[in-house]
Protein backbone atom coordinates (compact mmCIF):
# COMPACT_ATOMS: atom_id res chain seq x y z
CA UNK A 1 0.00 0.00 0.00
CA UNK A 2 1.24 3.45 -0.77
CA UNK A 3 0.64 6.24 1.67
CA UNK A 4 1.03 9.58 -0.02
CA UNK A 5 2.68 12.71 1.17
CA UNK A 6 1.18 16.07 1.91
CA UNK A 7 2.94 19.36 2.34
CA UNK A 8 2.52 21.24 5.58
CA UNK A 9 4.28 24.55 6.10
CA UNK A 10 7.03 23.58 3.69
CA UNK A 11 7.77 20.22 5.30
CA UNK A 12 6.75 16.83 4.02
CA UNK A 13 4.69 14.62 6.32
CA UNK A 14 3.65 11.08 5.64
CA UNK A 15 -0.10 10.49 5.65
CA UNK A 16 -0.65 7.75 8.20
CA UNK A 17 -3.59 5.60 9.17
CA UNK A 18 -3.90 7.70 12.31
CA UNK A 19 -4.27 10.87 10.21
CA UNK A 20 -6.92 9.33 7.97
CA UNK A 21 -8.99 7.75 10.75
CA UNK A 22 -8.64 10.73 13.12
CA UNK A 23 -9.72 13.18 10.42
CA UNK A 24 -12.65 10.92 9.49
CA UNK A 25 -13.82 11.02 13.14
CA UNK A 26 -14.37 14.77 12.78
CA UNK A 27 -15.97 14.56 9.34
CA UNK A 28 -12.89 15.43 7.31
CA UNK A 29 -10.79 13.75 4.63
CA UNK A 30 -7.05 14.28 4.32
CA UNK A 31 -6.29 16.68 1.45
CA UNK A 32 -9.66 18.48 1.48
CA UNK A 33 -9.92 21.66 3.50
CA UNK A 34 -13.63 21.42 4.32
CA UNK A 35 -15.57 19.10 6.62
CA UNK A 36 -18.95 17.42 6.58
CA UNK A 37 -21.40 19.93 8.00
CA UNK A 38 -19.87 22.89 6.16
CA UNK A 39 -22.40 25.18 4.50
CA UNK A 40 -22.74 25.90 0.80
CA UNK A 41 -21.57 29.43 1.59
CA UNK A 42 -18.35 28.09 3.19
CA UNK A 43 -17.73 25.71 0.28
CA UNK A 44 -18.10 28.42 -2.37
CA UNK A 45 -15.95 30.79 -0.29
CA UNK A 46 -13.15 28.17 0.01
CA UNK A 47 -13.27 26.58 -3.45
CA UNK A 48 -15.16 28.98 -5.71
CA UNK A 49 -17.69 27.86 -8.28
CA UNK A 50 -17.67 24.13 -8.98
CA UNK A 51 -16.54 22.63 -12.29
CA UNK A 52 -20.00 21.08 -12.61
CA UNK A 53 -23.07 20.34 -10.51
CA UNK A 54 -25.95 17.89 -10.40
CA UNK A 55 -28.02 15.67 -8.15
CA UNK A 56 -26.82 12.33 -6.85
CA UNK A 57 -27.81 9.78 -4.23
CA UNK A 58 -27.61 12.02 -1.16
CA UNK A 59 -28.47 15.40 -2.66
CA UNK A 60 -27.10 18.21 -4.79
CA UNK A 61 -23.44 17.66 -5.77
CA UNK A 62 -20.70 20.17 -6.46
CA UNK A 63 -17.73 18.78 -8.39
CA UNK A 64 -14.20 20.14 -8.06
CA UNK A 65 -10.85 18.87 -9.35
CA UNK A 66 -10.32 15.51 -7.63
CA UNK A 67 -13.31 15.58 -5.29
CA UNK A 68 -17.02 16.28 -4.95
CA UNK A 69 -19.29 17.41 -2.14
CA UNK A 70 -22.91 16.36 -1.70
CA UNK A 71 -25.44 18.50 0.14
CA UNK A 72 -28.55 17.65 2.14
CA UNK A 73 -30.87 19.27 -0.44
CA UNK A 74 -31.78 18.46 -4.04
CA UNK A 75 -31.97 21.20 -6.68
CA UNK A 76 -31.72 21.83 -10.40
CA UNK A 77 -29.06 24.54 -10.03
CA UNK A 78 -26.53 25.82 -7.51
CA UNK A 79 -28.63 28.96 -7.05
CA UNK A 80 -31.51 26.87 -5.67
CA UNK A 81 -29.39 25.49 -2.82
CA UNK A 82 -29.75 27.50 0.38
CA UNK A 83 -26.58 29.21 1.60
CA UNK A 84 -26.85 27.30 4.88
CA UNK A 85 -27.39 23.87 3.24
CA UNK A 86 -24.86 21.42 4.73
CA UNK A 87 -22.35 19.00 3.19
CA UNK A 88 -23.35 15.41 4.04
CA UNK A 89 -20.86 13.47 1.89
CA UNK A 90 -17.35 13.93 0.48
CA UNK A 91 -16.04 11.84 -2.45
CA UNK A 92 -12.35 12.06 -3.33
CA UNK A 93 -9.80 10.52 -5.64
CA UNK A 94 -7.05 8.54 -3.88
CA UNK A 95 -4.37 11.05 -4.94
CA UNK A 96 -6.20 13.83 -3.07
CA UNK A 97 -6.45 11.83 0.17
CA UNK A 98 -2.94 10.42 -0.23
CA UNK A 99 -3.80 6.75 0.08
CA UNK A 100 -3.72 4.09 -2.60
CA UNK A 101 -3.62 0.33 -2.67
CA UNK A 102 -5.66 -2.81 -3.05
CA UNK A 103 -8.26 -3.88 -0.48
CA UNK A 104 -5.89 -6.21 1.38
CA UNK A 105 -3.24 -3.46 1.60
CA UNK A 106 -5.69 -0.89 2.95
CA UNK A 107 -7.09 -3.40 5.47
CA UNK A 108 -3.56 -4.20 6.58
CA UNK A 109 -2.81 -0.52 7.13
CA UNK A 110 -6.12 0.69 8.62
CA UNK A 111 -7.18 -2.50 10.35
CA UNK A 112 -10.16 -4.74 9.77
CA UNK A 113 -13.05 -2.84 8.17
CA UNK A 114 -16.46 -2.73 9.86
CA UNK A 115 -17.91 -4.27 6.72
CA UNK A 116 -16.84 -5.52 3.29
CA UNK A 117 -19.24 -5.59 0.38
CA UNK A 118 -19.04 -7.28 -3.01
CA UNK A 119 -21.70 -5.83 -5.29
CA UNK A 120 -22.40 -8.86 -7.44
CA UNK A 121 -25.60 -7.36 -8.87
CA UNK A 122 -23.79 -5.80 -11.80
CA UNK A 123 -20.28 -4.42 -11.88
CA UNK A 124 -18.62 -6.47 -9.06
CA UNK A 125 -17.60 -3.33 -7.17
CA UNK A 126 -15.74 -4.16 -3.95
CA UNK A 127 -16.14 -1.91 -0.90
CA UNK A 128 -14.43 -1.57 2.48
CA UNK A 129 -16.37 0.38 5.12
CA UNK A 130 -14.94 1.75 8.35
CA UNK A 131 -17.31 3.12 10.99
CA UNK A 132 -15.72 6.13 12.68
CA UNK A 133 -18.01 7.65 15.30
CA UNK A 134 -20.87 9.33 13.33
CA UNK A 135 -19.38 8.71 9.89
CA UNK A 136 -18.64 5.97 7.38
CA UNK A 137 -15.25 6.01 5.66
CA UNK A 138 -15.68 4.01 2.46
CA UNK A 139 -13.05 2.74 0.02
CA UNK A 140 -14.44 1.64 -3.36
CA UNK A 141 -12.58 -0.64 -5.78
CA UNK A 142 -13.43 -2.00 -9.24
CA UNK A 143 -12.65 -5.52 -7.94
CA UNK A 144 -11.16 -7.11 -4.83
CA UNK A 145 -7.77 -7.11 -6.61
CA UNK A 146 -7.70 -3.57 -8.03
CA UNK A 147 -6.40 -0.33 -6.48
CA UNK A 148 -8.79 1.99 -4.70
CA UNK A 149 -10.95 3.92 -7.18
CA UNK A 150 -12.36 6.56 -4.82
CA UNK A 151 -12.81 7.32 -1.15
CA UNK A 152 -16.05 8.50 0.45
CA UNK A 153 -16.80 9.97 3.84
CA UNK A 154 -20.46 10.35 4.76
CA UNK A 155 -22.79 10.65 7.70
CA UNK A 156 -24.00 7.26 8.98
Amino acid sequence: MLLGCVHSYGTEESVSKVDILEKAKIGALEGISIEIGASKKEVVHNFGKPIRTGNSEYGFSMYYDGFSLEFEDYATSIDEIKEESKVVLINAEPKIVGITGKPNEISKSLGKPSRTILDDTGDNTYILEYEVINYLLIFTFDTDQSPVKYITLRIK
